[in-house]
């Protein structure tokens, strides 16, 4: 007898990769926020673009999933949702991360 696997390793993959996004977009701006170092600024610039095409790729290919898989639907969705929910949480880093520039003088 066949069993059906509980979840999709899509579905771990991309949660994985929302959680590893946003802990190290965290790491960085706490490094910027609490160093006001302009390198980690540049850091921060090519890991945030580095993030949104993995985890673009990631909600890409759950998307995929969720108009083939019909049994899953729930658990891509919520998937769905936790990588989604990165945008504004890095939305929010970028424009304190230029408060903290600005009132600094760091040249962007």
């Amino acid at each position: 007898m066949k069993q059906t696997p509980t979840t999709l390793p899509i579905i771990a993959i991309a949660k994985r990769c929302a959680r590893i996004s946003l802990a190290t977009g965290t790491l960085i701006f706490l490094a910027f926020a609490i160093s006001k170092a302009e390198a980690i600024i540049i850091v921060g610039f090519f890991f945030t673009f580095i993030a949104c095409a993995a985890n673009g790729i990631a909600l890409l290919v759950l998307l995929l999933h969720l108009t083939g898989n019909r049994s899953y639907w729930q658990q891509i969705f919520n998937a769905i949702i936790i990588v989604l929910s990165n945008i504004p949480i890095a939305m929010l880093f970028a424009w304190l991360s230029i408060q903290i520039a600005e009132l600094n003088h760091i040249n962007l």
